[in-house]
């Protein structure tokens, strides 16, 4: 017969059990490398040109899902104390590869969706796969925009290979079909259909319930996205990027997504290769 302080005991011991085992490992000891070993030149991009395709239905379904293997799951965790039980933050969003050399795939993603929690004194990224597979992700050293909420995250490769999706210098046009694919809302690998519907400024809010407004001209368009979807790839029906989703505005009726424009994304793009 257990003694009531013992049965106390092991209640405890039970507990902290449980919650051990809950606990999520994180690779803490992850350094990224210089930038001399990851360093991108002469990325090369074609001129936007507007897909003969007209409707989402005329997309084969082999070729759609392998522009699903360039989509990623980017987690963000801002941390002061990497102990057991320590406080962390966890954010999440979504990614496209867009480049890649023989050792390290690139992804393009939102800068909120990387930012450091203000509270919090370091962070670590994760990277994971169509397939499930989990990377040690970095920011590309300088590759982060705040005005165009833009941020490149490189990890490197593995024996799974992954899609890099084309990106279009230039400007969709409004009415064209898109497609968009992310991860909303614990989701993976969800797409999306839509069309374009103008361009815009638009004022969001982050969150610290800050607003900001965006003053470069969004793509806003129907293709429904969520929270999770941040940093997704808005495609056109030749499944080549031409935006860079960012935020919603949630309303399944009549829903109005955000995204960076191509042709700005190609400007960051380039300026940050040239530059380092």
């Amino acid at each position: 017969m257990l003694t009531k302080n013992l049965k106390i005991i092991l209640l405890f011991l039970i507990s902290t059990f449980s919650l051990t085992g809950c606990e999520e490992t994180y690779n803490y000891e992850f350094t990224p490398p210089d930038i001399s070993e990851y360093r991108l030149s002469n990325v090369i991009f074609d001129e936007y040109v507007s897909s003969q395709l007209t409707n989402f239905n005329d997309l084969n379904e082999q070729a759609l899902t392998e522009v699903s293997f360039g989509n990623v799951l980017i987690k963000n965790i801002s941390y002061s104390d990497n102990g057991i039980f320590a406080k962390k933050d966890r954010y999440s969003g979504s990614g496209v590869i867009f480049s890649e050399t023989e050792n390290y795939y690139y992804a393009l993603t939102n800068y909120h969706v990387v930012e450091k929690h203000r509270d919090f004194d370091f962070q670590l990224f994760e990277v994971w796969d169509y397939f499930n597979n989990r990377y040690d992700g970095f920011i590309y050293k300088g590759g982060m925009d705040y005005e165009l909420d833009l941020a490149i995250v490189v990890f490197q490769k593995s024996e799974q290979s992954l899609s890099v999706i084309e990106i279009l210098d230039g400007q969709i046009e409004v009415e064209k079909a898109v497609v968009a694919i992310g991860n909303p809302l614990g989701e993976e690998n969800v797409i999306t259909s839509g069309h374009i519907l103008r361009y815009g400024k638009t004022r969001i809010t982050n969150r610290y319930d800050e607003t900001k407004t965006n003053e470069f001209l969004s793509i806003i368009h129907s293709a429904q996205i969520q929270s999770g979807s941040s940093g997704g790839m808005l495609l056109n029906l030749d499944l080549k990027i031409i935006g860079i989703n960012y935020a919603s505005t949630h309303d399944p009726e009549n829903p109005e997504s955000f995204a960076i424009p191509s042709h700005l994304i190609v400007a960051f793009i380039t300026t940050l290769t040239n530059s380092i």
